[in-house]
């Protein structure tokens, strides 16, 4: 992925969807460029980045970040630390959807995940954190309706028809 190096922030983008590896200094560049982000899709893929865990401050942190979808998230280091970042700054968040490989999905190993990410330590009181078994096995971002400018969020599987539209 390039480094992001953009000269203006734009206030008006609402939501992004990335895929990269779990690394939290890109993911931080660019937030700042776009400080009104509300819903944050990652796919995680690659390699084991070293995310130093330290407090940031940004707008988008403290003012808008509402929804964070972490996919493809294995309990790795990286994602514990990159999702840790989220939990303990995010101050207006209210949920975070964290998907993971359906072998991992039981009650001991999410218990433990709990643990590790410090959730009882959140920023926001009132985040919902949920894990959710990848039964799909694609581990991506539901993008057929990306061009779609009339839904309010294209990535939000929920306000998809097109599998109702297949049993009409």
């Amino acid at each position: 992925m390039v480094p992001v190096s953009l000269s203006r922030v734009m206030r008006a983008v609402k939501i992004i969807a990335l895929v990269t590896a779990p690394n939290l200094d890109l993911v931080i560049n660019f937030l700042k460029c776009f400080p009104c982000v509300e819903k944050l899709y990652i796919v995680s893929y690659g390699q084991n980045i070293k995310n130093v865990q330290h407090y940031v401050s940004l707008e988008c942190l403290d003012l808008h970040l509402k929804m964070v979808q972490f996919i493809a998230y294995q309990g790795k280091m990286s994602d514990v630390n990159f999702i840790k970042s989220f939990v303990l700054n995010a101050r207006v968040l209210k949920s975070m959807e964290i998907v993971v490989r359906r072998d991992k999905c039981d009650s001991n190993w999410i218990a433990s995940q709990h643990e590790k990410l410090r959730l009882n330590a959140r920023a926001s009181l009132g985040a919902r954190f949920d894990f959710q078994a990848d039964y799909q096995s694609c581990s991506m971002v539901h993008m057929l309706h990306i061009l779609d400018l009339a839904t309010d969020d294209p990535f939000d599987m929920s306000l998809c028809r097109c599998r109702r539209d297949d049993f009409l």
